[in-house]
């Protein structure tokens, strides 16, 4: 993609424009973010450079105090070592002048240079006019074209004489190093002639120390490569760049023959987040580089990880240190790895921090099962659904959990995963399973987490027969008691526990009727046979009680003789009943309480009577099987 610059203003106009901002933008490779911009320039100066983002710099920059048309030939590079990636860029600086036009008056004068046009401006008396206008760099003539009041058109061309400047500028990377007699340096002189070339023994770049060798030239750039005598003592090496033929275009450099002084320490956790097992290992860095942005080599570093050291930091080059950390074997709170990096230096310890976070181990910390229903029906045939939660040390839900379960009474299903630290399973327990608890042991695969849960179980037969027998209020003469044979079959859909019942039951009425005069009377004798068919929802349960809601048709018969008359009347009705019960596990089988209200209507020609009413009945149902 290549280094681009945006200006906050445009254009820049030299003697008007006093500073501008500046955005330059760079290809910003991996490990080069907390490395500062550097930048030179062959005319004017640049103010402080704030990082933006990724590959985005801005600056001020303040032109020259000269006011010709020229280019600013900016170098723009990091301190990565001697291969380090040098990007050139041109921003133009236009010159403000002011030109003559004669003419006759009342013609309309317009400038022309390159894409720009200044004007029209109209001639006065006197036969003169000056037109103000702005020269960008590399125009060499202006275009007058001068309009009669007549409509014909006079063109002239004006030379611009610009005078010449500097157009060289030059960059070292890096700026200092070691007197060794294997590091080296790469300057690279740029050369702006606006696309002509130069030949490279024109250029020329003098060391008060020993001697740049040219190396290769390529469209105005030349490269030269620095290597100082081993073993020198001066602290500096002076450079100074010349075009011969070009007595203006000249710049100078230095080169610091040494280790400067480390001024930024940083600390680069792993990349990615690995297992705190006590043996998973990613690589930490630390970089360490001057003011500038050079990394610097043969830097005593300390490094530790939530206080202890991490051993083994080796330097990789360019004031890259590298070292392998080994997870640690306790998840720390919050899984947080706190590096931190010293360096001493004269008189002071130069720091960096930087914070990590380590996944807990896949192992489970904690398991939660719910089972539906609840508590879980013993029976051998009814399924339970088990559904586990279940969270790693940090709390988080552990997907991918090697997990079993070993019940001790009954059987479940393999574990299937559901996601988001869930899974489910099948738990089927055996009819001679007694009410109570059963235990359930959740083991790891790895062998570092092991625990028991207790699981209610209750009876669970297929086939419930018994007796019920209570009182049944119809807020009428024929209220009273009533008993009979009651059946009721558990079962589920789904993960809904119902039940379904048939009961038949007994029971008489009596009523007298006598005139005003007390001359007559009549006895009534009802004997009634309701029969009535229930669906219940299971509302709550413990292995021992459960309660249950629902209803169902109920169907009466009906038979009444009257004491004035020795015929039986005989009829069918068919209501409705609603009832909440309650069953408690006692022995082979449950007692039963009910409260019923039931309509009933059953009508005859002689006779019409509601059999229904508020019922309160209680009951034993023996489990068959």
């Amino acid at each position: 993609m290549g280094a681009s610059v945006t200006l906050d203003q445009e254009p820049v106009v030299l003697g008007r424009t006093e500073s501008v901002g500046m955005t330059i933008h760079i290809d910003e490779q991996p490990g080069t973010e907390s490395r500062p911009l550097r930048l030179s320039v062959n005319v004017g100066s640049f103010g402080e450079i704030q990082r933006l983002g990724a590959g985005s710099y801005h600056t001020v920059y303040h032109p020259p105090p000269t006011r010709f048309p020229q280019v600013a030939l900016i170098a723009a590079w990091r301190e990565t070592g001697p291969e380090a990636q040098i990007d050139f860029l041109r921003v133009p600086l236009f010159g403000a002048t002011q030109i003559p036009v004669a003419g006759r008056p009342g013609s309309q004068v317009k400038v022309v240079i390159g894409a720009q046009e200044f004007g029209p401006l109209a001639i006065r008396h006197g036969g003169k006019t000056v037109v103000p206008v702005i020269f960008p760099p590399g125009v060499p003539e202006a275009i007058i074209n001068v309009k009669a009041a007549s409509g014909v058109v006079t063109q002239k061309r004006a030379k611009v004489d610009v005078p010449a400047y500097n157009r060289l500028t030059v960059a070292i990377v890096p700026h200092a190093l070691l007197a060794n007699g294997k590091d080296h340096s790469r300057i690279e002189v740029f050369y702006d002639l606006s696309g002509d070339t130069l030949a490279p023994d024109r250029i020329k770049l003098d060391a008060d120390l020993g001697q740049a060798v040219f190396e290769r030239s390529e469209r105005g750039r030349y490269v030269f490569r620095y290597l100082p005598p081993a073993g020198a003592t001066t602290r500096t090496v002076e450079f100074n760049a010349s075009v011969i033929g070009d007595p203006l275009s000249r710049a100078s450099l230095e080169l610091e023959l040494g280790l400067p002084p480390a001024a930024t320490l940083v600390v680069t956790p792993p990349p990615k987040p690995i297992v705190a097992d006590g043996h998973s290992q990613s690589k930490v860095t630390v970089l360490v580089f001057d003011a500038t942005g050079l990394g610097l080599p043969q830097q005593d570093i300390e490094l530790t990880a939530n206080g202890q050291a991490v051993s083994g930091l080796t330097y990789v080059g360019n004031g890259v240190y590298e070292a392998s950390f080994v997870a640690p074997v306790a998840y720390p709170p919050a899984g947080l790895v706190q590096f931190q990096g010293r360096v001493r230096r004269e008189g002071s310890t130069l720091s960096g921090t930087a914070n990590y976070e380590v996944l807990p181990p896949a192992v489970p910390t904690s398991v939660a099962l719910e089972f539906k229903p609840n508590p879980v029906v013993a029976n051998g045939t009814t399924k339970s659904q088990v559904t586990l939660e279940v969270r790693d040390v940090g709390g988080f839900p552990l997907n991918g959990a090697q997990i079993f379960l070993a019940p001790d009474k009954g059987s479940m299903s393999p574990l299937v995963e559901l996601g988001e630290g869930r899974y489910r399973s099948e738990y089927v327990v055996p009819a001679d399973a007694a009410p109570g608890e059963a235990t359930v042991k959740v083991v790891d695969a790895s062998g570092k987490f092991e625990k028991k849960l207790a699981v209610a179980l209750r009876a669970g037969p297929s086939l419930l027969i018994g007796v019920r027998g209570g009182y049944t209020h119809s807020f009428t003469s024929i209220s009273g008691l009533r008993g009979g044979v009651d059946a009721w079959v558990p079962f589920r859909i789904g993960g809904v526990t119902l039940g379904a019942g048939l009961s038949v039951t007994y029971g008489q009425a009596q009523q007298t009727v006598e005139d005003s005069g007390g001359t007559f009377s009549s006895r009534s004798s009802a004997i009634i046979l309701p029969m009535v068919a229930r669906l219940g929802y299971e509302l709550y349960a413990t292995e021992r009680l459960a309660f249950h809601v629902g209803a169902g048709p109920q169907v009466t018969w009906v038979e009444v003789s009257t004491s004035a008359a020795q015929n039986r009347a005989r009829s069918v009705g068919v209501g409705g009943l609603g009832f909440v019960s309650g069953s408690f596990t006692l022995g082979p089988g449950q007692l039963l309480a009910e409260v019923s209200y039931a309509v009933a209507p059953v009508t005859h020609a002689d006779f019409r009577l509601n059999a229904g009413g508020l019922a309160f009945e209680a009951g034993y149902r023996l489990g068959l099987f």
